[in-house]
């Protein structure tokens, strides 16, 4: 007779959204022999079909392999297996509901960094919902074809569910390119990765550099350094242990280790799509100014306006562009 264990090790992983990391994770899982499936969330319409997908790793280390694919919307059901949520943040609503109207009742992992973006997920009442926190990036270099860099093991805490399962979660997912870890302080993590990404997301798309500008430019170190002093302070009032110091270090780890790569909301711009600043920048300020007493975080605010702006113009010239 199986057992749990056995038929939680045997489920496919279904992985939503075929982005650069949703791409370079299934790639990692599926020549570990995994079953995977990518689940893409635009509306094009598109039935199953394998898409030979290359990852490039540290070391000029390139691993190939054949990915099924298929489109949400051709999806009637979804058989029991574990979904991680590998899309933008800003579609996560209507994912949440697409996901509940086929009956989906697997564990949800929610890879996305930012505050709040398991809410509709939470909302949608799934009985089981665990949070990663990304330390690792990645961008597409040509058409299906992506470079990776893992910085450390990505975390995974339980919003809802249990221990049992976070721990066969972290199992199925982790591979030797692509590491995760079990953690139980997990909104700690949530809002110390939310941090530092106010400071890449914000500061390298509006320099236009890569991510290693914090690691070899002291004035970029400066602004990052008066972004996490004005942060942490929101943090202290919600009674988390993290400091200045250790978040300042933290992220110039990341920068040193992440040179070259271009962080997701730089991407976006670039790519005339719509950010997730609004998970960022944008909802730590809106978090510090309905505190009693309120928090000024006037320069994260500002440089998350200011990345709200830039998209908001880039794609406004992008639909003129295409109507001429």
């Amino acid at each position: 007779m199986k057992s749990d264990q056995d038929t939680f090790a045997s489920d496919k992983i279904y992985i939503v959204g075929a982005g650069a990391i949703g791409m370079a994770l299934a790639v990692n899982l599926m020549v570990c022999g995994r079953t995977v499936a990518v689940i893409r969330t635009s509306k094009s319409n598109y039935s199953w079909d394998k898409v030979q997908i290359s990852v490039q790793f540290d070391g000029d280390l390139t691993i190939e392999a054949p990915l099924k694919m298929v489109s949400l919307s051709k999806l009637d059901a979804l058989d029991k297996g574990m979904i991680v949520i590998a899309a933008k943040a800003n579609a996560n609503r209507f994912l949440a509901s697409e996901l509940r109207d086929k009956q989906s009742n697997g564990p949800i992992i929610i890879m996305q960094n930012g505050i709040g973006v398991e809410s509709p997920f939470m909302d949608a009442g799934f009985p089981d919902i665990y949070r990663c926190v990304l330390y690792a990036t990645s961008q597409e270099q040509q058409q299906n074809s992506f470079r990776f860099r893992s910085v450390a093991a990505s975390p995974i805490g339980t919003l809802i569910g249990d221990s049992y399962k976070l721990g066969h979660i972290v199992t199925q997912l982790s591979t030797s390119k692509f590491q995760f870890r079990a953690e139980e302080r997990i909104e700690e993590e949530v809002w110390k990765k939310a941090i530092m990404n106010a400071v890449f997301n914000s500061v390298c798309p509006l320099l236009e550099v890569d991510n290693g500008i914090f690691s070899r430019d002291k004035i970029a170190a400066g602004i990052a350094l008066e972004i996490i002093e004005e942060t942490v302070e929101v943090t202290k009032r919600l009674g988390l242990g993290l400091n200045s110091k250790g978040l300042m270090e933290q992220l110039l780890t990341i920068s040193e280790r992440s040179e070259g790569q271009l962080i997701s909301t730089f991407q976006d711009l670039m790519n005339g799509n719509e950010t997730e600043i609004d998970f960022l920048n944008l909802e730590i300020a809106r978090i510090a100014g309905a505190m009693n007493p309120k928090i000024a975080v006037s320069k994260t605010k500002i440089l998350g306006e200011l990345i709200s702006s830039k998209s908001r113009i880039n794609r406004s010239r992008n639909v003129g562009q295409k109507e001429l």
